[in-house]
């Protein structure tokens, strides 16, 4: 099957989101990863674990669900909980790699049709389709990756790149 021409730019976004959420994490010790800068800031291993739980909505939306690892963390919007013991760096980077896996093999099953039925979970962007949401959620992912590379130079004072 080829790959929809709607969702092929989308694609490119994910593929640099793979590179760039891999470099966000680049030089982060689990100290640091755990760590708040205030008490009303999420660390990054909150904000990493909960952007690959947002991957497992998005891999439903294409037609390919599969379970994530992180249920129950982040449902209903929760916020971060200090209670809450939040997986390791590389728990993170294995599950991350995982989901990065499976979109390539759903973005390439993904018809029109799919994009444009109505999608189960509502987003803010106004276009009630999967692919709205779709879009939705990589827009999330990218701001999310925009968070963990701020933290990502704040504790280790190396940028995040785009290589």
């Amino acid at each position: 099957m080829t790959m929809s021409n709607s969702i092929q730019q989308l694609e490119n976004i994910l593929n640099l989101n793979n590179r760039l959420f891999i470099n966000a994490l680049e030089g982060v010790t689990e100290e640091q990863a755990k760590e708040r800068l205030t008490g009303h800031n999420n660390p990054l291993s909150w904000i990493a674990s909960h952007t690959v739980d947002a991957r497992y909505l998005l891999l439903m939306l294409l037609g390919k669900p599969a379970q994530s690892p992180y249920k129950g963390m982040f449902e209903n919007f929760k916020p971060f909980d200090p209670s809450i013991t939040y997986p390791s760096l590389d728990n993170i980077k294995k599950q991350w790699a995982k989901t990065f896996e499976f979109l390539n093999e759903a973005l390439k099953e993904t018809s029109e049709e799919q994009l444009k039925a109505e999608t189960p979970v509502k987003s803010p962007i106004g276009d009630f389709t999967n692919a709205g949401t779709i879009a939705f959620l990589i827009h999330h992912e990218c701001y999310d990756i925009g968070q963990m590379g701020f933290l990502k130079k704040y504790f280790t004072q190396s940028g995040m790149k785009y290589d």
